[in-house]
């Protein structure tokens, strides 16, 4: 019998509390993932219209610009066990009142956008709060390892929410897909209440001194070179790349011409990729090169996404989107690995909460974009045309950042400063999302 502990990531799962994190987070994902597929097809389906699917993106990344940075700073300040019991308080209360509007049968698309905004910026807070608790609880030694977790439990959610989603809805209707969708938050709420974390002094500060961390955690992000290379390919990807997400429905509908089971299978497709990486990521000792893993991910998700958008055939696009699924479980999970890695202790907070801003202005400028597009043009061009573009910009950030040319950490936060649960005390003059 092999010795299982002798794998990073069974090693970092041997702690109780990192476990049950680890559960919660698997079990929302499930919850979310079919939310995302519901809301599509219910969008299209009272709509027609594939530009306001595309608001779902928008209403649901809305928050990040403008929150992010707070969020980060809030992860940084206050007690992250009271604030993700907070978020999924916030996830149940929003799935029961969309599951009460669709029993009695008023529910309208504002309705839909109105509660993916109340989603979005529970996330906001949900992120870097759990992100800087892996943080605590991993270390820096098994910090690699348990990202890779982060991304495989990502990843079941992104491969059970949309097969579970599609077969109820096809069978249930949307009442009993979103009966299922508030049954696992209430799990994921009761199971997030037992969490603990280890205990750290709690940081003070004016609204003065919260400004001025703010700023400090901006140029902090501004200021280091591969923090700088990170956060623009995330820009690239979340704004011509990964809003392809949001638009499954619609090229399910009207690229393939499948209904929602098999919609709901294609949705899973990268996640099941994307699992796949993540366990290779997971069980590898030394992985190396952080940024070369999280560059070529990028590229290989761009690459897929744009021959997906010519695919006039529903097992080519699945297997497209399998093979993205692999290059983003590199990007997924190199990306936070090198943020947290680059980052004095008292700005890894903000420093997450900076890669949210980023990422929230890509999602909201891609989803608005790609879906008016598809509108005049079709689904196909709208992707395509956006994925080919981010090709391009990617291997140009690849030449002119050192992502590809030096090992995270080298020269930086994580080489100069000792990185244990202790060293996360946030001083009162000092943010995590990705």
């Amino acid at each position: 019998m092999p010795d299982l502990t002798r794998i990073p990531a069974f090693d970092v799962l041997k702690n109780g509390d990192f476990r049950n994190l680890w559960t919660v987070k698997v079990v929302n994902e499930v919850s979310r993932r079919m939310e995302l597929l519901a809301l599509g097809y219910l969008v299209l389906r009272m709509t027609d219209s594939p530009f306001q699917v595309g608001l779902i993106a928008v209403f649901l990344n809305l928050p990040r610009p403008f929150f992010s940075l707070f969020a980060g700073l809030v992860a940084d300040r206050l007690d992250r066990r009271r604030v993700l019991i907070g978020v999924h308080a916030i996830y149940s209360v929003i799935s029961t009142a969309l599951l009460l509007l669709l029993v009695i049968g008023v529910i309208e698309p504002w309705h839909v956008f109105i509660a993916i905004f109340l989603q979005g910026s529970a996330k906001v807070l949900d992120d870097p709060s759990r992100r800087t608790a892996i943080f605590d609880l991993a270390g820096q030694e098994r910090l690699a390892s348990a990202m890779s977790l982060e991304t495989i439990n990502q990843n079941i959610g992104k491969i059970a929410g949309p097969l579970i989603g599609g077969v109820l809805i096809a069978s249930t209707g949307f009442v009993g897909s979103y009966a299922a969708i508030l049954a696992l938050d209430a799990v994921s709420l009761l199971m997030i209440s037992r969490f603990k974390l280890p205990h750290r002094p709690l940081g003070e500060g004016t609204p003065m001194q919260v400004w001025r961390s703010l700023r400090e955690g901006l140029g902090h992000s501004m200021s280091n070179r591969m923090v700088l290379g990170v956060l623009s390919m995330s820009l690239i990807m979340n704004s011509l790349v990964f809003p392809i997400q949001y638009f499954i429905p619609v090229i399910a509908s009207d690229l393939l011409m499948v209904g929602p089971t098999l919609g709901g299978l294609l949705g899973s497709a990268e996640g099941i990729g994307n699992f796949l990486g993540g366990v290779i990521l997971a069980v590898r000792r030394n992985i190396g090169q952080y940024g070369r893993v999280f560059a070529i991910g990028a590229l290989l998700v761009a690459v897929m996404v744009t021959l997906v958008a010519w695919s006039p055939w529903f097992t080519v696009s699945f297997s497209l989107l399998l093979l993205g699924g692999l290059g983003q479980a590199g990007f997924s999970t190199m990306q936070s690995t090198i943020l947290l890695l680059e980052s004095a202790p008292e700005m890894r907070g903000r420093t997450m909460g900076a890669q949210g801003v980023v990422n929230g202005m890509g999602h909201l400028v891609g989803g608005t974009e790609i879906g008016a597009i598809a509108n005049a043009f079709g689904i196909g061009i709208a992707i395509g045309l956006n994925a080919g573009a981010g090709i391009l910009m990617i291997l140009l950030v690849m030449v002119l950042t050192p992502l590809v040319k030096r090992h995270a950490g080298v020269g930086g936060a994580a080489n100069s400063t000792p990185m244990d649960s202790r060293t996360c005390t946030i001083s009162a003059s000092d943010m995590d999302d990705r």
